[in-house]
């Protein structure tokens, strides 16, 4: 049966509002269907903008974050390794989605995003996740026109667990990539401390796509995890976490260079007071800061004959933020709170040029430092019953500075002097102060029950990022890139509206949006020119100020005919333009989505059986200047199984790409040189059969 046969018949089932389900064991969270805003699990856990526990995204597959919440409806992921996934919410990725873990705003240090923050990211190091579709996230800081993932490393018992200590170990093989990963753990406490410690290795090889094709796919990874609460008096808690990751030898087929050695710590604290019968309800203060040191070279790349290359860079990011919860009346909440942000990156290359013996420095980063600050409200009131009304705001100032503008370029020319060269006398200005704002009003209800309804509209906007604004003039993969200094803040209206239906047997959830962006960041070709003097010309990518819109939809359903048979499917679109240049945006997902039917075989030991397909239809809307290829549309199916035969041992084992598909993803970047079986500018095939098994035993 294929893909769009099962979606249509769920959806026009005859009866499935009509009959009660019987009750039986619900399945593990390895089924949970996130459906835009508002829909529920099996186990009736509210998904969409709100959290997502780690054991959830553990049981979804994937090593990290990034890839764990990858084909959620509205969100797709930019490769440029196969481990380096960044998120896309809704069309829009790049630094457009935010990635916070606690009180820390997370930033790669990689020139060439690398190293996209949520791929540091595990289960292991975090305890609840929240994925914010919309633009902008009211309570903590600004620049998210795009989206907000937010993880909280906190480890908290819930109210009344038992004392005692549970340890777990965890492994897993991967066949395409012959790979293996490893975790290990503890994690318990008693009425006054609840703690954590884990510790977890991973370590992959190259794959073999389906058409024989070799892909540089290496990678060792570390992470480490340690939280600890304390809970001095009823209503009090004081709690920290350090989460720390190394990275080594990950091969970047579609990058000029590979990671070779990145280390990524961030540490956070907090304090939180709760109240009962007055006005002031919590009260929490919480602040971090994140460290990243990343190298990279060019050793296993096919120019290092007659070019040896490295970077290092480092970024330096901080966050502090306090929070006051009121109810000033009856059910009506208000929140408010201050914080500020503080995030530093420099990056520099040294190039050995072998024929000559010359050496060069070459500034990618100058030095640049960008801080934030500002406060936000949002207040929620009941407008009935069954209708409840919430209004956001926020305000912040943030101030932008290239401390090392003055220094050395190619060419004999200073990075400032570069930056005058590609964008005008303006350029040469390169410190920024901007306000930005945020507002927001969404109405959540009920038009009859267990159906339910939203509308939202709201403004965000964000200030161009240190790469987009402050990139010096030097080689990036598919020639050359320099930032823009001159660029205007992104400002985006949008507007979207959903609605869910539960019925005995049947969840449909389906949601629309369209947003207008007004000075949207470009990433473009702005010249054409022989840069480096070999006769050939080279392009010049940059970033510009556009017009641009988006529009698309999310539809979520989940049908269980018995208490047995479990269906969901979802299904994502999205459609970019560029208004100004009358053509599409770049690095914008096709339709796509994912359909399964999931089988209980056992009710005792919870075996699950499980067979189903993410699939994607072609992409012929492309931007041709960014520049990006129209790509074909595939299914790739999977088969798995899943049980617990004895209390706390889980197994789980699965076939992904089950008929060995050859295809490619459209926000996979092509290779950029000869690597591996890999031709340059070919587009990077995905894996094809793996058999995935990993087991769990907690003790």
């Amino acid at each position: 049966m294929s893909v769009k046969l099962i979606l249509v018949t769920l959806i026009l089932i005859p009866g499935a509002c009509e009959t009660a389900a019987a009750d039986g064991p619900s399945e593990p969270d390895t089924t949970a269907t996130i459906i835009p805003d508002v829909t529920v699990t099996a186990q009736g856990v509210p998904w969409g903008d709100g959290p997502v526990s780690a054991g959830t995204l553990r049981d979804r597959g994937g090593d990290n974050l990034a890839e764990a919440i990858e084909h959620l409806p509205g969100l797709a992921a930019v490769r440029r390794a196969p481990s380096a996934a960044e998120p896309v919410i809704r069309g829009l990725g790049w630094e457009r989605v935010q990635t916070i873990l606690g009180a820390v705003p997370l930033y790669g240090a990689c020139p060439g995003r690398m190293d996209p923050p949520a791929t540091y990211l595990t289960p292991l190091s975090t305890t609840r996740v929240s994925i914010f579709r919309g633009g902008g996230y009211a309570a903590f800081g600004p620049g998210a026109t795009g989206g907000v993932i937010h993880a909280d490393p906190d480890y908290e018992r819930p109210p009344g667990a038992p004392t005692g200590v549970t340890s777990y170990l965890e492994a897993g093989y991967e066949s395409a990539r012959e790979g293996f990963r490893t975790e290990g753990g503890l994690f318990g406490g008693n009425r006054a401390l609840d703690f954590k410690l884990g510790i977890g290795y991973r370590q992959f090889d190259d794959y073999t796509a389906p058409d024989g094709t070799v892909v540089p796919a290496g990678l060792k990874s570390t992470t480490a995890n340690a939280a600890l609460g304390w809970r001095p008096g009823e209503n009090h808690r004081l709690w920290n976490a350090l989460t720390y990751a190394k990275e080594k030898d990950i091969d970047f087929p579609s990058m000029p260079m590979d990671n070779i050695d990145t280390d990524f710590w961030v540490y956070n604290a907090g304090w939180r007071s709760d109240y009962q019968g007055g006005t002031v309800t919590r009260f929490e203060v919480t602040g971090g800061f994140s460290i990243v040191d990343h190298f990279m070279d060019n050793n296993q790349k096919p120019n290092r004959e007659l070019m040896e290359a490295g970077t290092e860079a480092k970024t330096r990011s901080w966050g502090a933020h306090a929070h006051l919860d009121l109810e000033p009346g009856a059910s009506i909440l208000l929140k408010t709170g201050l914080d500020a942000t503080n995030l530093t990156r420099d990056a520099t290359r040294t190039r050995y040029i072998v024929p000559s013996g010359d050496t060069y420095h070459d500034r990618l980063w100058p030095d640049a430092v960008q801080t934030t600050g500002g406060g936000f409200a949002t207040l929620g009131i009941p407008l009935s019953t069954t209708v409840h009304l919430t209004a956001d705001g926020r305000l912040d100032v943030v101030d932008s500075k290239a401390r090392a503008a003055d220094g050395a370029s190619l060419g004999g020319k200073t990075v400032r002097e570069q930056y005058v060269r590609f964008y005008g006398p303006a350029a040469a200005e390169t410190d920024r102060t901007e306000t930005l704002g945020l507002a927001g009003l969404r109405l959540d209800g009920q038009f009859a029950p267990r159906h339910l309804y939203f509308l939202r509209i709201g403004l965000s906007s964000r200030a161009a990022g240190v790469t987009e604004r402050y990139y010096a003039f030097g080689p990036a993969p598919g020639g050359f890139q320099v930032g823009n200094p001159t660029l205007a803040v992104e400002k985006k209206r949008e507007g979207e509206a959903g609605v869910t239906v539960t019925c005995d047997k049947l969840v449909v959830a389906v949601s629309g949006f369209y947003a207008e962006i007004d000075d949207y960041i470009l990433p473009t070709v702005i010249a054409v020119m022989d840069v480096n003097g070999d006769g050939i010309d080279d392009i010049v990518k940059g970033f510009e100020n556009i017009g641009a819109t988006t529009a698309g939809g999310e539809l979520g359903l989940e049908y269980r005919p018995t208490d047995s048979l479990y269906l969901p499917v979802t299904v994502s679109y999205v459609r970019g333009r560029n208004t100004t240049g009358g053509r599409d945006l770049p690095e914008i997902p096709p339709l796509a989505g994912t359909a399964e039917v999931r089988y209980l075989a056992h009710h005792r030991t919870g075996t699950w059986f499980r067979f189903g397909a993410y699939f994607a239809a072609d992409q012929e809307k492309i931007d041709p200047l960014f520049p990006e290829n129209r790509t074909g549309g595939f299914t790739s199916w999977h088969l798995g199984l899943e049980t617990e035969p004895v209390q706390g041992l889980k197994f789980r084992v699965r076939v992904d790409n089950l008929f060995d598909k050859l295809y490619h993803e459209h926000l996979t970047r092509e290779a950029l040189l000869p690597t591996g079986g890999l031709a340059a500018g070919q587009e990077i095939p995905a894996p094809g059969r793996s058999l995935n098994v990993s087991v769990r035993m907690e003790f």
